[in-house]
């Protein structure tokens, strides 16, 4: 697989001078170790950055986001300058300063991401990362990586290791400081994101935002939340009835341009469902509400331009103010294969918070989304928020920490600390509530019975529900309860377009007479046999008479026609004869071949 090619990815040389805005830069406070004339003397060597267009106007969807990218300099440890440097770093504790770089942002890049190659030796690299606003620079924060996160190596070789991008907002300029026992990666570099603007980044308000700012220690004392749009609240809905399906801003509402992944494969689906790893994406915790879709499209550019993903690593993504985001494309509903856990990526989902929580405390409208969001998409595949699952040999608990598969800080130590209770409230939210189809499917052996696991959970939808298992599905509605075994009614029905399509939903299960396969639906019945193939006879005197006459069990076998019709009758011929109907007289007749 060849690395995505990026949407854009201009250099030209600029000249930084030693006057004017750099001159200024300089005077600003440098990192631990870098004298400000060595700063100077980089800042001219800096020779590769990246312009673009200032947008105008807010784009339609998609959205392109604009990725650059710019050499980190290495440091030399000979010589003036920056060698003289080494003292002062080991006084600091740290590691020699082994590459550094400041340079301005072009307007409307507000993320920030660190990449090298998969091959390098990064274990023991410091990254200190810092941004300036029109406050003056922030404090220096340390960027961290995990060289496990992500696609498994057999899935996608051809990427780059890195660290989570970072949210800089409003900022004009990053400076970035790299520590190391040993050197920088050759070929190490910044990437900054302009996320583009969408119709969706809606601007907030001091009232909308607000909400995000209420003490989380209240948590305790709220019931568990259903999301609604925007921000999750607590409502009516009592423990233990249907998990119902919480608001959720789709890929396209968000901006997601598919054509970042146009070089990698498809959507990759699992077998079933199995468990949820909680993340967190390590970026900003004081975005507004109208950044968070743009957080999400930078998150989405950095992944697939500057990592080499084939898609957002994350199945959903959820913000501060409660509202989800879909994240990898496949279907909110199927078990989508992320890139979020290496290796333990097949049969699970991927929800990443939005912030970084090693000692920030989510918010109540973030948890109350979480727990919405998790409820429904176990509840729906008929699993509980406690026990545990088998995934590629390694047992997890049904709702798990991204450390709990690999050594990392994720979900930060606020989230995960958090989990027992976080499984606690999804277990209140569904209690001991069992759909129809969930008890057909136990007493049919559930899990280990001839349908086999939940594939795609129960959905309400047209008047019923009906839910995907491995082996089939159930159907539930007016109309009773039925399982399509997969085969060529199944196949035929859902070509025809399921639920919403004019069979509406099954009124039986499946027939077999005489080398075929025979069906009732809401609005007339299906028939397939190798000899006449598949054939639709809509509900009518004609229908009527000819399950009268014991359908493809009795004499006149499958139909070979549709049902025919014109001012004064209608017919259909069948293998061994045909039905006739009057509609002057009302009746029908049966004639044998």
């Amino acid at each position: 697989m060849r690395r995505p090619s990026r949407l854009l990815v201009v250099s030209l040389t600029v000249a930084l001078s030693t006057s004017g805005w750099w001159q200024g830069a300089v005077e600003a406070s440098t990192p631990p170790g870098v004298d400000k004339g060595s700063v100077i003397n980089l800042g001219k060597a800096a020779q590769s950055y990246v312009t673009h267009t200032q947008r105008k106007q807010v784009q339609p969807h998609p959205v392109a986001p604009q990725v650059r990218d710019v050499a980190i300099p290495r440091v030399e440890r000979s010589g003036q300058g920056l060698a003289a440097s080494s003292v002062a770093d080991k006084t600091r504790g740290r590691a020699p300063l082994v590459a550094h770089l400041r340079t301005p942002l072009a307007d409307g890049s507000s993320m920030v991401g660190i990449t090298w190659s998969r091959d390098a030796d990064a274990t023991n690299m410091d990254l200190q990362l810092r941004s300036r606003d029109s406050a003056g620079w922030t404090p220096w924060t340390t960027q961290e990586f995990d060289p496990d996160e992500g696609p498994a190596v057999d899935e996608e070789a051809e990427t780059r290791d890195g660290t989570p991008p970072a949210w800089v907002g409003d900022a004009d300029a990053i400076e970035i400081a790299v520590y190391s026992p040993t050197s920088a990666p050759s070929d190490i570099r910044v990437e900054t994101i302009d996320p583009g603007r969408s119709s969706y980044d809606a601007p907030a308000t001091a009232a909308t935002d607000s909400a995000a700012t209420e003490s989380a220690a209240m948590d305790s004392a709220v019931p568990p939340a259903i999301a609604s749009q925007g921000q999750a609240s607590a409502t009516s809905s009592r423990a233990g009835t249907f998990p119902s399906i919480p608001d959720i801003v789709t890929r396209r509402q968000w901006g997601a341009d598919n054509s970042l992944g146009d070089a990698c494969f498809s959507p990759r689906f699992g077998t079933t469902f199995k468990m949820v790893f909680v993340h967190h994406t390590v970026n900003s915790n004081d975005y507004t509400r109208a950044e968070s879709a743009a957080i999400v499209r930078g998150i989405y550019a950095y992944h697939t331009q500057s990592r080499g993903w084939c898609d957002i690593g994350y199945n959903f993504l959820v913000d501060r103010y409660g509202t989800i985001y879909e994240g990898r494309a496949g279907g909110i509903r199927k078990s989508v294969r992320g890139a979020h856990a290496g290796d333990y990526n097949v049969d699970t989902t991927g929800i990443s918070l939005i912030g970084s929580f090693e000692t920030t405390t989510p918010t109540r409208a973030m948890k109350g989304g979480l727990v919405s969001l998790i409820a429904w998409r176990l509840g729906t595949a008929y699993r509980g928020a406690y026990g545990g699952a088998m995934v590629e040999g390694k047992h997890f608990g049904r709702i798990a920490g991204h450390r709990d598969a690999m050594s990392t800080a994720c979900p930060g130590q606020r989230v995960y600390d958090w989990l027992p209770r976080l499984r606690e409230r999804v277990g209140q939210r569904l209690g001991d509530y069992q759909s129809t189809i969930e008890q057909l499917w136990l007493s049919r052996g559930g899990p280990k019975g001839f349908l086999g696991p939940v594939r795609v959970g129960e959905r309400k939808e047209h008047r019923g529900r009906h839910t995907t298992f491995q082996d089939g599905r159930i159907y539930s509605s007016a109309s009773g309860q039925f399982v399509l075994r997969p085969g060529p009614i199944l196949k035929r029905y859902l070509k025809a377009g399921e639920t919403a399509s004019h069979l509406g939903y099954p009124a039986s299960g499946v027939r077999s007479p005489r080398n075929g396969y025979a069906a009732d639906f809401q609005t007339g019945a299906l028939l397939w046999s190798r000899a006449t193939g598949s054939i639709y006879l809509p509900r009518s005197a004609v229908l009527k008479r000819y399950r009268a006459e014991h359908g493809a069990f009795g004499q006149l076998g499958f139909p070979t026609t549709r049902l025919r019709t014109s001012t004064d009758s209608a017919v259909a011929y069948f293998q061994y004869g045909k039905i006739t109907f009057n509609k002057t007289t009302k009746r029908t007749r049966v004639t044998y071949e």
